[in-house]
């Protein structure tokens, strides 16, 4: 199902006139997409683009500390406090987006470009997530929305330029005809 969701985002950002890079391998760790685009300004945008698309969530985004853990699985589904929420989300972010390592990587592959962070994210356990996420800067997009407005752009800026064109055009399809069939 990831990889899905992860092709869809990406020709949602294709069809918003961003080139991206997919899967991003460093170490261990990946990131799920980075865009950039000129801008009319002529200045460079760039997104880096996790994809959290869950529809039936059981656990959390972001995974327990060490600390927190304090022997269980850092998976835990246990309801946590609002605290625990907060400082896991904060990690979560440092590990997604902040730390040095995901710096690096974005500045060799494009230097000098202002990044932003955004998370696209299908039903959540715990909305408290994504009010720390948005307060540290996070842009959140939830997965139905960006489905949407591929639907409502079709073509958007005149070309595809991932897997998930194929898919764009299949749920449009759906949606053109599930009326009729009713």
């Amino acid at each position: 199902m990831a990889l899905l969701a992860e092709s869809l985002v990406e020709e949602w950002l294709n069809r918003s006139g961003f080139f991206t890079m997919r899967g991003i391998k460093h170490g261990v760790n990946e990131l799920d997409l980075l865009g950039i685009r000129r801008e009319h300004s002529g200045a460079v945008t760039g997104w880096h683009v996790e994809v959290q698309a869950s529809f039936r969530p059981i656990g959390y985004i972001a995974k327990l500390t060490k600390e927190i853990a304090g022997g269980r699985a850092l998976t835990s589904i246990k309801k946590r406090t609002p605290q625990e929420v907060e400082v896991c989300a904060r990690k979560w972010i440092h590990a997604k987006f902040t730390s040095d390592a995901k710096n690096r990587v974005r500045e060799k592959l494009w230097p000098a470009v202002q990044w932003s962070y955004h998370l696209v994210h299908g039903n959540v356990r715990e909305p408290a997530e994504l009010r720390v996420f948005t307060e540290e800067g996070i842009k959140c997009h939830p997965f139905h929305e960006v489905l949407a407005e591929l639907l409502r752009r079709g073509g958007g800026a005149g070309f595809s330029g991932s897997a998930g064109g194929d898919l764009a055009e299949i749920v449009g399809y759906y949606t053109d005809h599930a009326v009729e069939s009713k």
